[in-house]
């Protein structure tokens, strides 16, 4: 499960994909404040790609019919399910960031693991929708099972967009989106 994540502006790309969510924020009725670097937690209005070139600020969480946040979907039965179905075939997105931390159980005590690929960002794949009778568009991350070399930490971690498939996981139809969720070289996220 991803329950918080970390964007580093310092990345290059990652600059330039805030700059542009950020002149979305200006003027806006609901004055979001954009959260454009450290730790990311659920509810935090952050950058998220809708299209190719296209950025939004969202907040991350639908808000489910008791008011409280889901932030996550498993991508393996989200097109089943009413809260996302609509979404994932209409609004597929990618959330930009750094890394990922996870926390392993042992006894009593949690350990915090950082997770990220070296020398680049990481893009998890989402879907977003307009919260009724809210002024504001929300978003879920995609989990799959963990890959073998991670899953002794946790047993569930997101899906991870290939940046070369960026493309088909964002304008493609459920062919092309189930193809775009190919597996990285996890042994790459340290």
């Amino acid at each position: 499960m991803c329950g918080r994540y970390y964007i580093e502006i310092d990345e290059e790309e990652l600059r330039e994909i805030v700059n542009e969510a950020e002149k979305k924020t200006q003027g806006t009725p609901e004055q979001l404040t954009l959260k454009t670097g450290g730790d990311i937690f659920p509810t935090d209005t952050v950058p998220v790609q809708t299209g190719v070139g296209l950025y939004q600020p969202m907040r991350w969480g639908f808000v489910a019919y008791n008011g409280r946040p889901v932030i996550n979907a498993r991508s393996e039965t989200a097109l089943e399910k009413p809260m996302f179905k609509e979404s994932m075939l209409a609004r597929r997105c990618l959330v930009p960031a750094s890394g990922y931390y996870e926390w392993r159980k042992d006894g009593g005590r949690k350990i915090k693991y950082r997770l990220f690929l070296p020398d680049s960002p990481m893009y998890f794949a989402g879907c977003w929708r307009q919260e009724k009778g809210r002024g504001f568009y929300t978003f879920v991350i995609l989990t799959q099972a963990a890959a073998d070399g991670l899953a002794f930490i946790h047993d569930r971690m997101p899906v991870i967009i290939p940046r070369s498939l960026a493309g088909d996981w964002l304008q493609g139809g459920p062919g092309a989106m189930r193809e775009a969720m190919t597996e990285l070289t996890y042994s790459e996220v340290l």
